[in-house]
């Protein structure tokens, strides 16, 4: 059978016509499907171009913004916090040319969204100004991604080479040709080999488990658990680990089954109350507590430790951020625990966050729907 060719024509946006080295577009079309925000304003500074990538950034329209001028609109200040319109703006300063300036853009939900703004401004003749065309990028997403580079750089240089340097050490130790070591000095330098090698294997293990639940290649196997029951049986078994802290168990009689991957939780349970461990003062008391609010429960696991400052609230999941509080960077650590933490409590069909005050210690809480018999 030969292929016939139908006869409707079917439009895309994927072939314009239009003679050759057109490419079927205005400029109207242009600067509207612009994946960089484009703001244009008039002689008077109000706006006359506000294009949808634009739209999106702000979480204002063009139809409620178009006609006014740019300060009364758009709350942009520089990389100190200063509002341009009161000084740093190039089209209020009569500047002629292009400019690029670092600001911070706050949409309608009040959430700040760093940029970088790209200015050409032009005047006429008489050095009025006739127009300026701001294009705006929003640089956020790439600054995670140099943060999240440059801290990934940090943890190979210290957790990695760490238990490599220490694992060389001995092994060259116990290779020298001119020792006789004891079998009891053998065997102290081979345990510390072996002990640095896990610690090495667990942080690879850690970094690959991340970059599977990131790409959603973790399979879920959710079941109905006793949450009470497996809460109290990691507490114990972290309990047995670490002694110098209190953990302090709080469930209602009759808490119901939830649904979840088992494994899942128990990582979860895990990597909070090490977290809080890690955290804590030396016989400080860390507490985990369940409550039924509607269709849902609640675990809290809370901590006396140091806190979280307010501004690292909102990026404490991230994966290897670490709080920049004086002497927690020097604690071991990742930095993926509680990343890992909010990618396994979404699969499961929950929510987690955190409350916090400095000084006062957090408490992490996270949610997983009520499981249904049969």
């Amino acid at each position: 059978m030969t292929h016939k060719e139908s006869d409707h024509h079917i439009e895309s946006d994927a072939a314009p016509t239009g003679p050759p080295g057109s490419c079927g577009l205005n400029a109207s079309e242009v600067i509207a499907r612009s994946a960089d925000g484009i703001l244009a304003l008039d002689n008077n500074y109000r706006i006359c171009v506000f294009n949808r990538a634009l739209e999106r950034m702000t979480g204002l329209r063009s139809d409620e913004v178009v006609g006014k001028t740019c300060h009364e609109v758009l709350h942009v200040t520089d990389s100190s916090g200063n509002r341009l319109c009161k000084g740093a703006c190039p089209a209020l300063r009569g500047e002629i040319g292009t400019f690029d300036i670092e600001g911070v853009i706050t949409d309608v939900e009040g959430q700040r969204v760093r940029v970088d703004l790209n200015f050409s401004v032009q005047h006429s003749q008489a050095e009025m100004p006739v127009h300026s065309v701001v294009n705006v990028r929003d640089s956020s997403k790439l600054q995670q991604t140099d943060h999240i580079r440059s801290t990934l750089l940090a943890l190979v240089s210290h957790e990695l080479q760490t238990p490599i340097s220490i694992i060389k050490a001995y092994a060259s130790t116990l290779a020298r040709p001119d020792a006789n070591w004891s079998d009891e000095l053998v065997r102290e330098k081979l345990g510390t080999i072996e002990e640095e090698s896990d610690r090495l294997s667990r942080l690879v293990s850690r970094l690959l488990y991340t970059s599977r639940l990131e790409a959603s290649a973790i399979s879920l196997n959710p079941m109905l658990l006793d949450l009470a029951n497996d809460t109290r049986r990691v507490a114990k078994r972290l309990a047995q680990v670490d002694e110098t802290h209190d953990i302090l168990v709080s469930f209602p009689p009759d808490f119901p089954p939830v649904m979840g991957d088992p494994e899942q939780i128990d990582e979860i349970l895990t990597n909070l109350i090490e977290n809080a461990m890690k955290f804590s003062p030396a016989a400080g008391n860390i507490t985990i507590e369940g409550a039924v609010i509607g269709p849902e429960v609640h675990i809290t696991v809370g901590d006396q430790g140091i806190g979280i400052p307010e501004n690292e609230l909102l990026r404490i999941f991230e994966s290897f951020y670490r709080v920049t509080e004086s002497g927690v960077t020097s604690t071991p650590g990742t930095g993926l625990g509680l990343h890992i933490c909010r990618l396994l409590v979404q699969a499961n069909g929950g929510r987690i966050w955190v409350e916090s005050e400095p000084g006062c210690g957090s408490q992490f809480t996270f949610t997983l729907p009520i499981g249904e018999e049969g």
